[in-house]
C-alpha cells in the first residue's frame, strides 16, 4: 500500500514537473526548476513518511524552500549590479574631478594671459582755471580706469598734477597737487586700494603749450594718468 502511494505521488510530481516546464518562460527557467525540484522532493519525502497528505504538505514546504533559494540568487544578482553601478559612479566622479581641474587650470592660464596683455594706459583729465574740481564728463572715463585696476590688483596708476603759467608759482604748485588728489579720492571711492595710486605735482614747471594764447593754457591745467605694473617705470616717466 505504501509503495502504491509513493508511486501515485511520484506520478503527480512528474505531471507537475511537465506542466511547470511547459508554462515557464525562458527568463524564469532556473527559478521554476528550483520550485519544481523543491515540490518534487517535498512530495516524495512527505509521501514516504506520512502518506499523500504529508506529501502535499511537504511539497508546499519544498516550494517555499525553492522560493528562498530564488530570493537569495536575486539578492546576490542585485548586489552584483549595485557594485557595478558603484564602480561606474566612482569612474564618473574621477572623470568629473579631472575635467574640473583642467578647467580651473585653463581659467588661471587665461587670467594670467589677460594680466600680461593689459596695455599701458595714458590719459589726461582737464580742469578749469584755478580749480581742482573734477568735472562730471570725466567721471565715466575714470570709472573704466577704476574697473581695470580692480580687475588687476598688480597694476598701479600714477597721477601727475599740472597748472598753467598764470598766477603765483607757489599757488600753482599747491593747485597741481590738489588736482592730483581730487582724481585719487575719486578712484578710491570707486574701490581702488590706496597703495595702487601714486600722486605727483609739478605746478607750472612742465608746460605743454606755447603760451601765446590763453586758450592754450587749457592743456596745462591737467592731471595726467599712467597705468602700469612697474612703479619704477611710472616714476621715471614723470620725472
Amino acid at each position: 500500500m505504501k509503495f502504491k502511494t509513493i508511486k501515485i505521488a511520484t506520478s503527480i510530481t512528474f505531471i507537475c514537473l511537465m506542466s511547470s516546464n511547459a508554462a515557464a518562460e525562458q527568463s524564469n527557467t532556473q527559478e521554476k526548476t528550483n520550485e519544481v525540484i523543491g515540490l518534487s522532493s517535498g512530495v516524495l519525502i512527505g509521501s514516504a513518511l506520512a502518506g499523500p497528505l504529508g506529501g502535499m504538505v511537504a511539497g508546499i514546504f519544498g516550494v517555499l524552500i525553492a522560493e528562498d533559494i530564488n530570493s537569495d540568487k536575486k539578492l546576490e544578482a542585485a548586489n552584483d549590479l549595485l557594485q557595478q553601478k558603484d564602480q561606474q559612479l566612482f569612474v564618473m566622479q574621477q572623470n568629473f574631478e579631472q575635467a574640473k581641474e583642467r578647467t580651473m587650470m585653463q581659467i588661471a592660464s587665461m587670467d594670467n594671459a589677460l594680466e600680461q596683455s593689459v596695455p599701458k594706459i595714458e590719459s589726461n583729465i582737464q580742469f578749469k582755471t584755478a580749480s581742482y574740481v573734477l568735472e562730471n564728463h570725466y567721471k565715466s572715463q575714470l570709472d573704466l580706469i577704476a574697473q581695470t585696476l580692480q580687475n588687476n590688483p598688480k597694476l598701479r596708476v600714477s597721477l601727475s598734477g599740472f597748472a598753467d603759467k598764470r598766477g603765483d608759482s607757489t599757488f600753482n604748485q599747491a593747485l597741481s597737487e590738489q588736482r592730483a588728489l581730487s582724481v585719487k579720492h575719486y578712484l578710491i571711492k570707486k574701490g581702488i586700494k590706496e597703495e595702487q595710486v601714486i600722486t605727483y605735482s609739478f605746478g607750472e614747471s612742465s608746460l605743454v603749450s606755447a603760451g601765446e594764447y590763453f586758450e592754450d593754457d587749457f592743456f596745462d591745467r591737467r592731471v595726467m594718468l599712467r597705468i602700469s605694473d612697474d612703479p619704477t617705470e611710472m616714476t621715471a616717466a614723470n620725472q
